[in-house]
């Protein structure tokens, strides 16, 4: 009788005037019906089949695979120019041993070559090998660090370096400005004007985005962030922002138990170990929108229809066999990278047709669909995928097919053909030889 008077006396005060009850402390389940519609424009799966991209793809030719006219070598950082007529890439030209006293020093030169002549140099780049960035007039951007500025007796990324813009083939090269250790040229942007560099923070990984004026040289203060992954058409820039971990729990303390005020422990600094928040900041106004933030690494790289592509680490749990993931960090998942859809903050997908493949995003055909690459064990497959999500095969590549790059239309695919020159076993395109191919999809 006691414990029955305790159990209605406890319902009672849970119900009484002017005390809350207990459920009302946690928030209505949300309503699928008031869920926002997913756009038209959206690659996520429709009712309907997408008839025209599989005519189109039915009535394509057999991809064939030409190869490039370069000597012999070790090709670093591979990439394309938008409109898929060059590539370019570094070759490592000289290293010391270190043997004279001195510390060991490399230098690079950057390449060019293209379908109409064999390469072509470009210009010595010294310890620095960052991918050049395009002007819509025909010039690049790139960075060059050739002297020891920081006198340490070895020319590194210690060094500062310098900002250098030229016509694609070398030709009429000047000085843009100097840039010091960690500044990285990340974009062009409003009409080529200004150049994005990313700046590394003073205390954690979150650095400035600094707005570097082409002619004047003038640096201007644009937004917190990492990284710019893409610059939209409407000026608009999609950044990447480190996330910190959360704080961990008072030492002593359950989870389930609050903190005082003396316990209470401020959360890390954001490291570049941490996973990234993808986040669209208009220049405009200054306002900022969150657009994607998940707990694994991501990346997107395609802004199509109004839609954002990209690709990403797996949530796999329970799989303990070690892989290598697509930023060079062993992954403990049964594949490292599958593809990333997302449509606004509320609605996002991923995609990846088998387990057993990795999945690298490259680019978008317009009115066709999502381009990406399928690696697996015994070799790649050039993919798309159509508005109804339907995956297309366009390609197979051997599997010493590695890092594919795409224009920006989609329908040019190049990559390196990496042989095993030093007879290891492995293939390692920072050590051993490549050769350059690349197809037109017609």
């Amino acid at each position: 009788m006691k414990r029955q008077f305790l159990f209605v006396l406890l319902i009672s005060a849970l119900v009484a005037p002017g005390l809350p009850v207990a459920q009302d402390e946690f928030p209505p389940e949300p309503n699928p019906e008031e869920e926002p519609e997913k756009k038209k424009g959206s690659l996520l799966p429709r009712p309907e089949e997408d008839v025209k991209t599989a005519l189109w793809v039915s009535k394509l030719g057999a991809a064939r695979p030409e190869a490039l006219t370069t000597r012999d070598g070790v090709l670093l950082h591979l990439v394309m120019s938008p409109d898929g007529e060059r590539f370019y890439y570094f070759r490592e030209v000289a290293k010391s041993d270190g043997k004279d006293g001195k510390p060991a020093d490399e230098s690079f030169v950057l390449f060019t070559v293209g379908p109409d002549r064999a390469e072509t140099k470009v210009a010595d780049t010294g310890a620095d090998t960052t991918p050049p960035l395009f002007l819509g007039d025909g010039r690049i951007l790139f960075m060059s660090r050739a002297y020891d500025l920081n006198d340490d007796g070895q020319i590194n990324e210690l060094d500062d370096a310098t900002l250098l813009v030229s016509n694609r083939d070398g030709g009429n090269l000047r000085n843009v400005a100097t840039l010091a250790p960690g500044e990285t040229p990340v974009a062009v942007w409003r009409g080529d004007r200004d150049v994005l560099v990313s700046t590394p923070g003073d205390e954690d990984a979150n650095g400035w985005i600094v707005s570097l004026n082409l002619v004047r040289g003038d640096r201007e203060r644009v937004v917190r962030g990492f990284n710019v992954e893409l610059v939209l058409d409407d000026g608009r820039l999609l950044i990447e922002r480190q996330q910190s971990k959360p704080a961990p729990p008072p030492q002593g303390r359950r989870w389930n138990q609050p903190a005082t005020e003396d316990e209470a422990v401020e959360p890390p600094l954001p490291t570049l170990l941490d996973h990234s928040e993808h986040i669209i900041f208009d220049p405009s106004d200054g306002s900022e929108s969150a657009l994607y933030s998940p707990s694994r690494r991501s990346r997107i790289v395609v802004h199509a229809e109004g839609s954002w592509f990209g690709h990403q680490e797996p949530d796999n749990e329970g799989n303990t066999r070690p892989r290598m993931n697509f930023w060079g960090q062993e992954s403990r998942s049964s594949a490292s990278s599958e593809i990333l859809i997302v449509d606004d903050p509320q609605h996002h997908d991923v995609r990846a047709t088998s387990a057993r493949y990795d999945y690298l995003t490259l680019g978008w055909i317009s009115e066709r669909g999502l381009l990406f690459v399928e690696e697996g064990n015994l070799g790649s497959r050039l993919m798309l995928f159509d508005h109804a999500l339907k995956a297309h095969r366009l390609a197979d590549f051997d599997l010493n097919a590695r890092g594919f790059v795409a224009s920006r239309d989609g329908l040019t695919i190049g990559w390196l053909a990496v042989e095993d020159t030093d007879k290891n076993g492995y293939l390692q395109p920072w050590k051993d030889h490549s050769r350059l191919f690349y197809l037109r999809i017609e």
